[in-house]
Formats: structure tokens, sequence, C-alpha cells
């Protein structure tokens, strides 16, 4: 089953803030200066939306962008979100049951894959990357395991926390950069956030 965050939506952001501070928007937001103005944008489970913003702030115009998002409470938060002159389609659906129509410069995947098994993270990369253009720009954010034990804690809680609130069915954080390695990306930068808790990484197709 698809992660759904419907039943989230009304403490999700407060609730991302409290825990992370700004780790989680920063670490979405700090690769999105490599973006070239007029590009074409796919997004993938964008939550509430802030991601839009902060993309208007750097491209006020001129952006054409599709947004995905299974969740039709999160989806409504993001309608609201500020575009300015951007051209924005708004999607409910799930990327593993959506037919892509168009090819993308860039793509924006952010605390996306840690809601998928390995079989369904295969198959909606492959999805997603056949639709991102040659030298296109992916942009990834996610959690990470990198050794201390309170990362374990901390992400056991989380995948419980919202099972509880019927949001995920997984339990563990599946190997999306095998997934790029398999398609031969490359990852030109990455940034870490809270202790290393969270990674931002930017991976180029060729």
């Amino acid at each position: 089953m698809a992660a759904n965050y419907d039943n989230t939506t009304w403490f999700y952001e407060r609730l991302s803030k409290l825990v992370f501070g700004q780790a989680q928007m920063s670490a979405q937001e700090y690769f999105l200066k490599l973006i070239e103005p007029q590009s074409n944008i796919l997004i993938i489970g964008g939550g509430t939306g802030e991601i839009l913003e902060r993309l208007t702030r750097l491209h006020p115009a001129g952006l054409q962008i599709t947004y995905i998002e299974i969740s039709a409470n999160m989806l409504a938060l993001s309608r609201k979100r500020n575009t300015a002159q951007n051209e924005v389609r708004f999607i409910e659906a799930d990327i593993q049951h959506y037919s892509l129509d168009r090819s993308f410069d860039v793509v924006i995947t952010a605390f996306l894959f840690d809601n998928f098994s390995e079989q369904d993270l295969s198959y909606a990369f492959s999805k997603i990357h056949q639709h991102l253009k040659p030298r296109g720009l992916w942009l990834n954010t996610d959690f990470q395991l990198t050794g201390p034990l309170w990362q374990r804690l901390m992400l056991t809680t989380m995948y419980v926390f919202f099972k509880i609130w019927s949001a995920v069915e997984v339990r563990q954080l599946p190997d999306v950069k095998a997934c790029f390695k398999r398609y031969e990306y490359e990852e030109i930068d990455k940034k870490t956030f809270y202790g290393k808790f969270i990674l931002s990484s930017v991976y180029k197709r060729f």
C-alpha cells in the first residue's frame, strides 16, 4: 500500500519543525540554486507545498512544474502556496500508478523514498528515470543511517509513529543509492544536515 499522509496533514509541518527545526526544509532547498530558468520540473511527494514557495523565491516566473502528491489533504495545502507566475499542474496520484506524459529537466524527490519498499522503489525509480532528460538533474533528499544509535532509534520511532497514523507500511529505508548507481547517475554534489541523519544529493543523468 502506498504511503498516504492524509491523516497527519493537520500537524505534519508543525511536528517536522518541532523535531528537526529547519533542517528538513533547508536540506530540500539547498540545491534549488542549481535549477536553471525556464526549467520543466517534476516534484513528487511535495507534502504541504513549502518547496513551491522556496522555488518561487529563486524563479518567480518561467518554471513549468508538475506536482504529484498522493494525499488529497496535502495537495489542498499545496494549492494555497504562492507560486507567482510559474505554471503548476497539481495532480493527486500515486507515482507508481500515474502515467507521466512529458520529459523533465529536473526531478525533485524529498522524503519520498523512505516510504517505499525495495520492490516499489525499483519500479517507481525506473518510471521516473525514463522521463528525466539526458543531463537532467535529480535532487533527492532523505534520511540516512551513518552509524550512531540515535539515528536508528529515531528512524524506528518515526516509522512506528506514522504507521499508527496509517501513513506508512514499511519499517526500513530502501537502498536509494543503489538505484542511482544502477542507472549510472553521477552524484555531482551532496550535503548532510541534522547530524548527518539527513542527506541532500544532486545527481545528473547521462
